[in-house]
């Protein structure tokens, strides 16, 4: 499903649909960092998109470490929620009307715990993922509408004209225009000097050598970062460490909290096999999309590996555990201070 919204949504900025327009400011932000990046590296397209990734995962940082919180908060309290379980046995119950008179009991019993301990279970971290999707989007943008966001050539409103005077023909993988536009440019050249009245005048011997210069920058140790990947040639190689990495990055996050939480080791086994299956997911999407994005990925997925390790080292769930339990033994000091001191006024 993740990944059918990513496809529907880059097809939709692609083609300037909803979520082009939704998320324009967000392409016109990285939009200017990315141009500041490659102003800082000479136009070198990799170097400015590695480091555009690693400020984007120091962005989620903070709150990948509040959800590793949360999971620490929601680990201590565990063994009291599987207390509660046994004691019910809901699947033991045959009876419909009692299962349900017996679950909600428990529901009532674990809602007072929750209020006891200062947990709420509904709070479980999604900011990364939400935030990750965002940057997703962002990242999609610029790679779709570079001409437009990263090179401040002003083509959206001439599009049309633009695909008549290339003559350009959405077909198979070939179906962004400005990534037709940089990749062909040699081609395209002059014909866009000659009819540049017809688009408002924003192609000069200027704004085509940045286009140039720009072409240059996207190739990547000879794969050219604009095409899709396909089976044939190198550019497989990206799909490949899509893969490679997130099957890396997941492994990296099971063997860290079987370490340090043996306790849910069990249940993490029993759903290991349902989290490979995004690292499939992203091979089969990273086909589908320009192999930027795919490269985006791939270094995304290594920060992750290297944010894991440094969150194990340094913030280890057992400590967070224990910071946990003294909160919680002050807040719970607090709370029955507080109902005294209203028992006593009254």
């Amino acid at each position: 499903m993740y990944f059918d919204f990513v496809t529907m949504a880059s097809q939709s900025a692609a083609n300037g649909g909803l979520f082009g327009k939704l998320f324009w400011p967000l392409y016109w932000f990285f939009g200017k960092c990315m141009e500041g990046l490659l102003f800082v590296f000479d136009n070198k397209y990799f170097l400015a998109l590695i480091v555009f990734t690693i400020l984007t995962r120091l962005v989620l940082f903070p709150f990948n470490l509040k959800q590793q919180k949360t999971m620490a908060k929601t680990n201590r309290i565990q063994p009291k929620i599987q207390k509660i379980q046994k004691k019910y046995n809901i699947n033991a119950i045959t009876d419909g009307r009692q299962r349900q008179k017996a679950n909600q009991a428990m529901q009532e019993e674990m809602q007072a715990l929750y209020a006891r301990e200062g947990h709420n279970p509904m709070n479980m971290g999604c900011g990364p993922m939400a935030f990750q999707m965002v940057f997703l989007m962002g990242i999609i943008g610029i790679i779709y509408y570079p001409v437009e966001y990263i090179l401040n050539i002003k083509i959206s409103d001439y599009q049309d004209a633009v695909a008549k005077i290339i003559n350009f023909k959405a077909t198979g993988t070939n179906r962004y225009l400005q990534l037709d536009l940089i990749r062909n440019i040699a081609d395209y050249k002059a014909d866009l000097l000659a009819n540049s009245s017809k688009v408002g005048g924003i192609f000069t011997e200027q704004s085509i050598a940045k286009i140039e210069a720009f072409k240059d920058g996207l190739n990547i140790f000879g794969i050219d970062m604009s095409q899709v990947p396909t089976w044939k040639g190198i550019i497989v190689i990206i799909p490949i460490l899509c893969l490679v990495t997130s099957i890396a990055s997941t492994l990296v996050s099971t063997l860290i909290q079987k370490k340090n939480n043996p306790a849910v080791s069990q249940q993490q086994s029993q759903m290991l096999l349902m989290m490979l299956m995004m690292p499939l997911f992203s091979f089969y999407i990273s086909f589908k999309l320009p192999a930027a994005v795919g490269f985006y990925w791939v270094i995304s997925n290594l920060v992750a590996i290297a944010q894991q390790l440094v969150m194990a080292k340094f913030f280890p769930p057992k400590r967070n555990i224990a910071r946990e339990m003294v909160e919680n033994t002050i807040y719970r000091r607090s709370r029955e201070e507080s109902i005294k001191k209203m028992k006593n006024s009254n």
